[in-house]
């Protein structure tokens, strides 16, 4: 059995990794010796280097984890500290250093029967990297390393080829807790994206973070539409409109209510609106909200009539774009869906990017008899309908490379305006 952990790294601030990335701890410790010598402790453990893949922040993630024997753990519990600490180095030779610190004196019990992961997660470009992880006990000065080599693939066929372009080659990921762990704050490498149309047109992010009425109430639910939706949301508050003003909405459909709003004041001030997240919460709604619901559709047809109607008297010709994100969503209650009217002054350009997440496959318990099955979770969704009369363009998504498919086709249309 093994227990996953993921902790907070340690490192220097994260600003130095364009051109690599030192982390003090190294400086106390022989780790260029360790690398050459074979002097090594006999620590039960191993290491392992993920694949990379395509993350929901629209970058190559990898997962650096070292697997500790849950014994070698419990027998120095309470006596200092254990490190875990990663070096990476590119092929031109640049270094990136970061590590993680376990205080053992706050290792729970019981670990004997289990062996325990740790893992450093990290954005990497497209190259070849040497990866050695290190495990150092300083109470007893025992280590122990491993070496791999990572070669990063570019994505084939990729919609977005110059997405990348000034990011560093390596970046660590702080673990956070959330939401902050859903836009991460503390990363500067900024995608470079651009839709910059012949003439201003105003642009609207809209972004429904409410969970459909029949998984209301699901944390777990709430939470993977935060996993996927905020960093989706995020990609697209980072692309350079031009001239084009950007507005950028976050919907509580629970509640008939904006969460968080931002019209035409430069960059998304994340800070502000990861801070307004915590009160969306699946697992409550209060009694004003229940009574409400029926509403919820004529609310979201208001929130986005208000949108066009406003860019289009700003704008006057210049049909304004909307950008709705959301999973497929369906209302609480049996209501009355009257769509948006489409009125020919107010006309505007319409994206809709719906989340459909993949069937997942159960395993029922070992021994029980009972067959895998597949749940699908797929929604019939009531939101399509009320856009129809805009004539939206829907991209259905249910995987990364999806996102950035849609992605790239709406940058390039809205270049194209």
């Amino acid at each position: 059995m093994t227990r996953r952990t993921l902790l907070a790294l340690c490192a220097s601030p994260l600003a130095a990794q364009q051109g690599g990335l030192r982390d003090d701890t190294f400086s106390d410790l022989p780790v260029d010796r360790w690398l050459t010598h074979s002097d090594e402790a006999h620590i039960r453990w191993n290491s392992h280097i993920s694949e990379p893949r395509l993350s929901t922040h629209q970058r190559l993630i990898v997962s650096l984890t070292a697997e500790v024997d849950g014994a070698e753990l419990s027998k120095r519990r309470g006596k200092g500290r254990f490190l875990i600490l990663a070096q990476v180095t590119d092929a031109r030779g640049t270094i990136w250093q970061g590590h993680l610190e376990i205080a053992l004196d706050r290792m729970e019990e019981g670990l004997k029967s289990n062996n325990v992961d740790f893992t450093i997660l990290m954005f990497a470009l497209p190259g070849d990297y040497e990866i050695a992880l290190a495990i150092w006990d300083d109470a007893t000065s025992e280590h122990s390393v491993r070496r791999h080599h990572l070669h990063v693939s570019p994505l084939r066929n990729d919609p977005l080829p110059a997405a990348w372009q000034g990011l560093p080659a390596v970046e660590f990921i702080p673990v956070l807790e959330p939401p902050e762990k859903w836009y991460l704050p503390s990363i500067e490498g900024r995608l470079s994206l651009a839709a910059s149309a012949h003439e201003p047109h105003c642009i609207d992010l809209v972004v429904n973070l409410t969970a459909s009425a029949p998984l209301a109430g699901s944390t777990q639910a709430q939470t993977r539409i935060f996993e996927v939706l905020l960093p989706a949301a995020k990609v697209f508050s980072q692309v350079n409109w031009g001239s084009s003003p950007f507005g950028f909405t976050l919907l509580d459909l629970s509640r008939n209510r904006v969460v968080y709003q931002q019209e035409e004041m430069g960059p998304v001030d994340w800070s502000r609106a990861g801070a307004s997240l915590k009160d969306v919460n699946a697992g409550t709604i209060d009694a004003h909200a229940l009574e409400q619901q029926w509403l919820t559709a004529n609310f979201f047809v208001s929130e986005i009539r208000r949108r066009i109607r406003s860019a289009a008297s700003q704008r006057k010709g210049k049909p304004p774009v909307v950008i709705v994100l959301s999973s497929a969503f369906r209302f609480a209650e049996v209501q009355t869906l009257q769509p948006v009217d489409h009125d020919l002054p107010y006309a505007a350009k319409v994206f809709y990017i719906r989340y459909q997440p993949l069937p997942r496959l159960l395993i029922p318990a070992l021994g029980s008899g009972v067959p895998p099955r597949r749940a699908d979770y797929r929604i019939e969704d009531q939101l399509a309908p009320l856009l129809k009369p805009l004539e939206p363009r829907i991209f259905e998504i249910a995987t990364q490379d999806e996102l950035r498919k849609a992605l790239a086709a709406i940058l390039s249309e809205i270049s194209r305006m």
